[in-house]
């Protein structure tokens, strides 16, 4: 089996600037990848060399533009919360947050 070469591939990592996202948007930039980055989060949370692009991917028009010309998509977004917020409201992770 092959190995996945990132270099001159146009990725999207949704969730770009939370924990998870920036070691993977750097792992992609040490690749060679052409790396955008969607999220409702502030830009100064982007990793140097990454695309930014502000917006809420729970309208699906959004979804659609961030996605034009890109080859490989990582969808990492999630609602963010607490330790205690999972514990005692649960079902707040399964409806939008708007």
């Amino acid at each position: 089996m092959s190995e996945l070469n990132f270099r001159g591939k146009n990725v999207l990592v949704t969730g770009g600037t939370g924990m998870i996202g920036r070691q993977l948007v750097s792992l992609l930039l040490d690749e060679g990848a052409n790396v955008r980055i969607a999220s409702i989060d502030d830009a100064s949370l982007v990793v140097k060399g990454a695309e930014f692009v502000y917006a809420d991917l729970t309208d699906f028009h959004n979804c659609l533009e961030v996605c034009k010309a890109m080859d490989i998509v990582f969808h990492l977004a999630g609602i963010k919360g607490s330790p205690k917020m999972t514990k005692e409201r649960p079902a707040s992770f399964f409806v939008p947050t708007m």
